[in-house]
């Protein structure tokens, strides 16, 4: 009898995990920048539409970091809390729990930051032209006089797939207008900045240090991997902290400053009316230009998904195409996070 009790209470238990299970649970890591931020908001009004539209119940869970994640990963695993997930993976370390989840039978889509290894065990991987970021930078530092073997400083995101496409991109380019191996090489790497404006400060100003005078002079080119990163840059040419010859040194040199991702911060500089006056700046720059990311693509992600549980077939490698959008054209786009600055 006791059996038998102890049975129906599993059973109960069992039932009522099952009851409680989101058909779909969206994991992605907390707003610790500008980007991720703008994914958790845009996640959150995708639950509500999936939600109000009543098929599917849907939720949002934020990670701190990777262990936090893999966590949620291994309960919806271990504990049937849901019966799909969408994922930004915080970073790489994700890779076995994402093996495990791909095992579990359970289906998921990816977004942004694809993990090579569980690809094609995904129902999707989406996210923006990654390379086609890197690819439209390099042409557009091209067409302003780049030449083979001149000096460029890559200031990348973090150790994801994200930086790596991006960074594919551009030197495939490259290699295509002459450059050899060897050149491609030798072209200089901050270390990551975590996608974090402050960090992007820090490592442009240790960068301003290590170098002479002579040298900053020779860098024309700088390919930052993100919008907050740049906008970094700005706020140390706009602070009393750098060395005033190596300041003016870098401001003389007319350099090329290529951004991505879209801030409405950025767009606000390149429209001229952010609330901090950077048009001096600006001014020195022979080029300032972003190449869209747009975080809402997270939306797609789970409309991906939604195909898929309808029994539909969605894009396998669901790639979205970028912009480019400079002073000339920033009127048409539409930023991400809050303006700091109103027309």
């Amino acid at each position: 009898m006791k059996k038998i009790i102890a049975l129906l209470v599993a059973l109960m238990m069992m039932l009522s995990v099952a009851a409680l299970a989101e058909d779909i649970v969206i994991l992605v890591p907390n707003a610790d920048h500008g980007w991720t931020g703008s994914v958790l908001t845009y996640a959150e009004e995708k639950a509500a539409e999936v939600n109000e539209a009543g098929t599917y119940s849907a939720k949002v869970i934020s990670s701190t970091d990777a262990a936090n994640q893999i966590s949620q990963v291994e309960d919806v695993i271990e504990n049937a809390s849901a019966k799909a997930v969408v994922i930004l993976p915080q970073d790489n370390t994700l890779e076995f729990t994402m093996k495990k989840l791909a095992d579990s039978g359970i289906p998921f889509v990816m977004f942004d930051r694809v993990i090579a290894s569980v690809a094609d065990a995904a129902v999707a991987s989406v996210k923006g032209d990654n390379e086609g970021i890197g690819a439209e930078t390099a042409k557009r530092f091209i067409a302003a006089g780049l030449q083979p073997g001149d000096k460029i400083l890559i200031m990348p995101g973090d150790n994801s797939s994200v930086p790596e496409m991006r960074n594919d991109g551009f030197f495939g380019v490259l290699k295509e207008n002459g450059w050899s191996d060897e050149q491609i090489a030798a072209i200089e790497s901050t270390a990551y900045t975590g996608w974090s404006r402050s960090e992007g400060k820090k490592l442009f100003t240790e960068w301003l240090d290590s170098h002479t005078v002579e040298e900053i002079d020779t860098y024309k080119f700088i390919f930052t991997h993100d919008s907050e990163i740049a906008m970094g840059i700005l706020e140390a040419l706009k602070s009393s902290e750098l060395d005033a010859e190596k300041k003016d040194a870098f401001l003389n040199a007319k350099v090329n400053l290529a951004s991505s991702s879209g801030l409405n911060e950025m767009y606000s500089v390149l429209k001229g009316i952010h609330q901090r006056d950077y048009s001096a700046e600006v001014a020195s720059f022979a080029d300032l230009f972003d190449v869209t990311y747009d975080p809402a693509m997270i939306k797609t992600a789970v409309d991906d998904m939604v195909v898929f549980l309808d029994g539909g077939e969605p894009e396998k490698d669901h790639v979205i195409p970028v912009s480019v959008v400079d002073a000339s054209n920033v009127a048409d786009f539409q930023g991400f996070g809050d303006a700091v600055a109103a027309e």
